[in-house]
């Protein structure tokens, strides 16, 4: 029971209610061992709408001069399940979630759905209990280690698309390197055009290596 108070009061939720903040945290795998209890889905199902209108308001207002469509890849990272999980690993999460024996039995704690749900959830609970004022307040303390990223990662328009444009004949990538524990996994991917090497990233996915390997490759074709 002291656990979950100090994890509520280093999310400024020390006033939720403490039946709505176990609820948040409990997985269907749960219910599945105790009957009498309910999960979280529906608070994950709230969050996920609530998660949307804030990480949208935060983009409109730090990326004045983005159009739509890179706005909205953006939030894609923004609020994609690899992302959440690493919220959740920061902010302690697996340590508090309540999961049923199968679950936790098979990888559940380190499962990024899992802890996915569980962050949208929390979010779904504070706008529950508080408003939107108060989950703003609680995802801006979520995101706040990551937020800082979001210009040095994910400002620019998608490289690999431009890359693709600019360089139409044979782009191709291969991933070169993996390292890292599950939680905090690192690749390094290196794209070749027509091949030639032009461009080695490092991202923590796949996906943002070959952006980061991307950006280096089309900077070198400008010059």
């Amino acid at each position: 029971m002291q656990k979950l108070r100090t994890f509520a009061q280093s999310l400024g939720l020390a006033n939720l209610n403490e039946n709505l903040l176990r609820l948040a945290l409990t997985h269907s795998s749960y219910v599945n061992d105790y009957p009498l209890e309910q999960d979280n889905e529906r608070l994950e199902f709230l969050g996920d709408a609530v998660l949307s209108i804030l990480s949208s308001e935060l983009l409109y207002a730090k990326f004045r001069g983005f159009r739509e469509g890179q706005l909205s890849r953006i939030r894609a990272n923004l609020v994609c399940e690899d992302t959440l999980a690493r919220v959740a690993y920061i902010i302690g999460l697996p340590q508090v979630m309540r999961l049923g024996k199968s679950a936790a039995g098979s990888g559940g704690y380190t499962r990024p759905s899992i802890l996915a749900g569980c962050v949208e959830a929390l979010l779904g609970a504070a706008y529950l209990e508080e408003g939107l004022e108060s989950a703003r307040e609680l995802f801006e303390r979520l995101y706040a280690t990551i937020i800082p990223e979001v210009s040095e990662e994910w400002s620019e328009a998608d490289p690999k698309s431009a890359l693709q444009e600019m360089a139409p004949e044979a782009v191709s990538y291969s991933m070169v390197e993996e390292s890292g524990p599950d939680h905090n996994r690192r690749y390094k991917t290196e794209v070749s055009v027509s091949g030639q090497v032009l461009g080695i990233g490092e991202g923590r996915s796949k996906k943002h290596s070959e952006q980061a390997a991307a950006r280096i490759a089309l900077q070198k074709l400008r010059q």
